[in-house]
């Protein structure tokens, strides 16, 4: 259901049309995966987040399995995944450049891991680190809502009207996130990015509808596709 392992989805099947391979979705049984009636599967491209008994579920299926946005044992599967920290380095890069020193943050403290356990969530713990080093972090701003449009939204619209400092700018987890974030600055009145600048994580295709356009880091899903199938 998101849209961003939907994209990706998008462009595998895509890229193997442009191939003339099979593309063929596998259903779920429980913690196993059912291949198509009468088709011996040559490889599994596995896009998300997936328990140890459904990953031994798609190894059942074929030993070849490359693991997209996730990788959950390294050792045994390649995977294509996300340069989280030169990302959020190259946000805030993008933001102190523009003289930003107060910038916020929009995504959970927590979410599953590559194995679908409870973590701290990766690009905050960045976000931590990397403005601490630069002396610019203040904990007030972080503000900690699942990584959906209506609960960023929510949680943006919560803050502004609090009456706390209002950061410059906020980095999003994600791009549900930063639409959420803008929604809540226009309601309270503001401007994006004239009163308070967002900043998106993902970049695809949806980011140039939002109204403005949103500043993104790409993580070029075309490519983690393509690769993946490679």
């Amino acid at each position: 259901e998101d849209p961003y392992y939907l994209y990706l989805s998008s462009f595998v099947r895509q890229e193997c049309r442009e191939k003339k391979y099979a593309c063929l979705p596998m259903e779920a049984r429980g913690d196993g995966f059912l291949p198509p009636a009468g088709e011996g599967l040559d490889g599994v491209v596995a896009i998300g987040l997936f328990t140890p008994a459904q990953i031994e579920g798609l190894a059942a299926v074929s030993p070849n399995v490359v693991f997209v946005d996730s990788s959950p044992f390294e050792s045994c599967f390649d995977s294509v995944v996300l340069g989280y920290e030169l990302g959020i380095s190259l946000a805030l890069e993008h933001l102190t450049g523009l003289g930003h020193r107060h910038i916020g943050f929009v995504g959970p403290e927590y979410k599953l891991d590559d194995r679908r356990g409870r973590a701290p969530e990766v690009r905050r713990q960045l976000f931590v680190r990397l403005m601490g080093e630069r002396g610019l972090l203040d904990e007030g701003v972080m503000l900690d809502c699942p990584m959906e449009v209506s609960a960023a939204e929510r949680a943006v619209a919560e803050f502004l009207a609090s009456g706390a400092p209002r950061p410059t700018a906020f980095v999003c987890a994600n791009e549900e996130s930063a639409i959420g974030a803008v929604r809540a600055v226009r309601e309270a009145g503001l401007n994006v990015p004239g009163d308070l600048s967002v900043v998106s994580f993902n970049d695809t295709p949806r980011s140039a509808l939002v109204d403005p356009p949103l500043t993104s880091v790409s993580t070029h899903v075309e490519e983690m596709a393509r690769t993946a199938l490679r």
